[in-house]
């Protein structure tokens, strides 16, 4: 019923009917970027080598310009060019409007277009992009969330919580929402922010009743989610969180300037905040530590088991370890980068202004 409630609604194009987009991989200075060429070894140095080379695996490379072994040993450039040591990003994806949020699976990467009223997807590896789902006005996706073979999504200009399978099988799992935004998901519920209301919620993947987690926050914004609770930021400047099964909402920092984004492992909670830095606490509010200060407007963020990475309104994407050190500059020159993601080899970005989707060897 709600799959036949969505058609009455909204005129879909789901990936069995895909609008192609040739794949067009771009090394203009517009995409440039500067990698820590963190893939492989160093290199050693072998008699016979030409000065300035060193051997990886007993071949005599120039990490400065090989974009086999850019920077280090393995490092790949994934067909783009590797310059001074670093590789220069791959384009994804071109000719979105104001592409947002993005998340990856093993497979592909898929993102929300709110202006454009699409949510796109394209082959992780290179290849077509090809409408996901396209609505009428006023549908607006803002925020995606992958979890079990499902595609999740907010849509703050019909108010609805979706679901969709990958074969493009779509449900409204709640409506009437009030200008929803961030949202993630596990295998039981799917949660999501509502800034203008003040509300968390969350909602069964299988459908059932809405439910608050929280009411009367401060603007909230990013959330994430692990095995027990529920993490949000509220742009008033604090980090909170809640069980998933709804009880007391607990503080785990305070005063922080206007917190964007949000993400969670075993052991900490991390955010950005809009006022320049990168921030950690405990799961139980120890802390917070700073990771990165001195940033341009650090917005979206994503993680892995060794890193945090965001993207700034700078034009860069970058990246620290998750236990503090150096900042690595991943990309430079991006036209306002938004939307981050991870998988076991590379970062994926969005560029909001100039409608691309980017792509970059860790």
């Amino acid at each position: 019923m709600n799959r036949f409630l969505m058609i009455s609604m909204l005129t879909l194009a789901v990936a069995c009917a895909p609008e192609p987009r040739e794949f067009t991989p771009d090394g203009s200075s517009a995409t440039s970027a500067a990698t820590s060429g963190g893939g492989g070894s160093g290199g050693v140095d072998l008699p016979g080598c030409d000065e300035g080379e060193v051997s990886c695996s007993g071949l005599c490379v120039d990490l400065r310009s090989n974009p086999e072994h850019c920077g280090a040993c393995d490092h790949y450039c994934l067909g783009e060019a590797c310059e001074q040591g670093r590789c220069e990003p791959l384009l994804l994806a071109s000719g979105g409007t104001e592409p947002v949020d993005i998340a990856v699976d093993d497979t592909n990467a898929y993102w929300a277009d709110a202006v454009a009223r699409k949510v796109m997807m394209v082959p992780a590896g290179g290849g077509n992009a090809s409408v996901f789902v396209e609505g009428d006005p006023p549908f607006s996706p803002r925020s995606v969330a992958l979890h079990g073979g499902m595609v999740y999504f907010t849509d703050s200009g019909t108010e609805i919580i979706m679901k969709s399978s990958l074969e493009g099988d779509l449900e409204i799992l709640a409506g009437g929402q009030t200008y929803p935004l961030d949202i993630a998901a596990d295998a039981a519920n799917v949660y999501w922010t509502s800034a203008d209301q003040g509300t968390v919620m969350k909602v069964p993947v299988q459908g059932g009743d809405a439910v608050a987690l929280a009411t009367a926050q401060e603007s909230p914004l990013g959330v994430a989610v692990d095995a027990t609770h529920v993490y949000w930021v509220n742009e008033g400047g604090t980090v909170m969180k809640v069980p998933i099964e709804g009880g007391d909402v607990v503080t785990l920092a305070e005063g922080q300037t206007k917190p964007k984004d949000i993400a969670v492992d075993a052991a900490f909670v991390y955010w950005t905040n809009d006022g320049g830095t990168v921030m950690k606490a405990t799961l139980d509010g120890g802390g917070p530590f700073t990771l990165a200060e001195g940033q341009r407007n650090p917005r979206k963020l994503a993680i892995d088991a060794e890193s945090v990475y965001w993207t700034n309104d700078d034009g860069t994407v970058k990246k620290v370890p998750v236990g503090g050190g150096d900042i690595t500059t991943l990309a430079t020159g991006q036209d306002h980068p938004l939307g981050i993601a991870v998988d076991a080899t590379s970062v994926y970005w969005t560029n909001s202004a100039a409608g691309t989707v980017m792509k970059l060897p860790k």
